[in-house]
């Protein structure tokens, strides 16, 4: 088992979106009877994520805090997913055809994680309170649409729109809102980015200083950003925006 172990919480305590389809009357019982233990992982590699759980049952890793990447790699160019609190990750599932292909994928914690432990035993537990394994079978089908639009973003010709659209993305999920806009918690390098939306790094660099000049996006010294169009429609505002050479196309 990976990281270091951080004791046992109550799951709707550590996640009170999965309380949705309890009855209220049962809500108490359930909340002292779904207990997960919980992990504290650093930033880095994730060493060993693909290995394959003793049990058929194990449900997975639901993602507490922190950020993680899964990095497809398909003839040495890069691809990442980017996944942060509330997902359901079960990194040992490969299909077949793709490690036919060559396709390999590496993951890594962006910043210290807390991780619930969704084990063989969360069956028994949940035997009561059948509608959590809908909520979390919500949360990988979730994870399956934000992919299908991440894909459609790709095809997008400027890269300022990707970035910005992908901004929106962040802030919708992760983002908190302050006096100047929507901080986002998460240190996406300029190389994190560009294999977010399927372009060069250099292009996104220069797409993001577009941005900043803008003031629709700003880095902090520790990596994390703030976007400052969360309320607006990006593509409204994108359209006040030159539309230099060095912005177009991947």
């Amino acid at each position: 088992m990976f990281g270091e172990p951080e004791g046992e919480v109550r799951l709707l305590d550590a996640a009170p979106s999965l309380a949705r389809g309890i009855e209220r009357r049962v809500l108490d019982e359930a909340r002292e009877k779904l207990r997960v233990e919980v992990r504290r992982v650093e930033a880095g590699p994730w060493e060993g994520a693909g290995a394959q759980p003793s049990s058929p049952l194990f449900l997975g890793y639901l993602i507490l805090e922190g950020a993680v990447t899964r990095e497809i790699l398909v003839s040495s160019r890069p691809s990442i997913e980017l996944l942060g609190p509330g997902d359901l990750i079960r990194p040992w599932v490969v299909p077949q055809e793709l490690g036919a292909m060559h396709v390999t994928d590496e993951w890594a914690l962006l910043a210290t994680s807390h991780v619930a432990i969704v084990g063989e035993d969360f069956h028994e537990q949940a035997r009561e309170f059948p509608s959590i394994l809908t909520v979390l079978m919500d949360r990988v089908v979730a994870r399956a649409r934000w992919l299908g639009f991440q894909v459609a973003l790709s095809q997008l010709t400027r890269i300022d729109h990707r970035l910005l659209l992908t901004f929106r993305y962040v802030a919708e999920r992760w983002g908190v809102g302050g006096p100047r806009g929507v901080r986002i918690p998460i240190r996406l390098s300029h190389r994190n980015l560009a294999a977010l939306i399927g372009a060069r790094r250099p292009k996104v660099s220069s797409a993001l200083t577009t941005l900043a000049d803008s003031g629709l996006v700003e880095q902090a010294p520790d990596g994390t950003w703030t976007f400052f169009a969360a309320d607006i429609d990006p593509m409204a505002v994108l359209a006040g925006i030159d539309d230099p050479s060095e912005t177009i196309g991947a």
